[in-house]
């Protein structure tokens, strides 16, 4: 309704610090606390939450949210399956929060999220795969890709799932493809990226910036480090990366 106080809500898996998140207008979960408790605690001030989460194939964060805003009355609580994951989540509850600030309506903002999600690219760059395995994000493919030979798993995000199979990259050419892929996408258009990264080389960490900016129309860029909730999913050894075009 006009008028309303809407909050985005979103967990850890976004990778978004508690200090990054306050100064951008969003809301954390704990998840190891019960969620309940803590949406009436933040309805206190606010009218209604949007609390966004990552593809339901890729984390259960969404199903334990929708079972705790379920026992709110009034429906205060939307909880959005974003049909994205970590670097691609914290960019959509980020954009949210500018829209809701900016003056947008619920539906306004619910409507850009699901333009992300559609014109947005996803890259998950890793040379150890068991933790996807693992936790059923992908097929068994052995537990190591090519490390003995230097190779990279690159995994593209579609609807809410990460697609097989992965392409193999010598690991000095991660960067370069995924800089390639959005490049090919993209063209002249002008691009969002938030990028996240594990136990990764500095210097790899160093040259994400340059080389993505390097080749795309950068309007904003972030580089954070994954948040452990997220590394525990893909993996220690891991790059994300999240464009959207403006």
């Amino acid at each position: 309704m006009k008028g309303e106080i809407i909050g985005v809500i979103t967990d850890p898996g976004s990778s978004l610090s508690p200090r990054a998140a306050r100064e951008r207008g969003v809301l954390l979960l704990d998840p190891q606390a019960p969620l309940e408790p803590q949406y009436r605690r933040y309805l206190e001030h606010y009218d209604r939450l949007l609390s966004l989460h990552a593809s339901p194939l890729l984390c259960p964060m969404h199903g334990m949210a929708a079972e705790a805003a379920a026992q709110v009355e009034g429906q205060r609580v939307r909880v959005v399956n974003t049909a994205l994951g970590s670097a691609g989540l914290g960019a959509a509850a980020l954009r949210a929060a500018e829209l809701l600030t900016a003056g947008a309506d619920e539906d306004a903002a619910l409507e850009e999220l699901r333009r992300l999600a559609s014109e947005g690219r996803f890259f998950l760059a890793t040379h150890d795969l068991s933790k996807l395995v693992e936790n059923q994000m992908l097929p068994p493919l052995g537990d190591r890709f090519g490390q003995a030979l230097g190779l990279w798993a690159l995994i593209t995000l579609e609807n809410g799932r990460f697609r097989t199979p992965p392409l193999p990259v010598p690991s000095g050419q991660v960067l370069g493809s995924i800089a390639r892929l959005l490049a090919r996408t993209y063209g002249d258009r002008r691009v969002r990226v938030r990028s996240l990264f594990g136990d990764l080389p500095e210097t790899m960490r160093e040259q994400v910036k340059t080389v993505l900016g390097e080749r795309l129309h950068l309007t904003a860029g972030s580089l954070a480090p994954m948040d452990p909730v997220a590394r525990g999913r893909v993996g220690d050894h891991a790059l994300a990366v999240f464009a959207y075009p403006v």
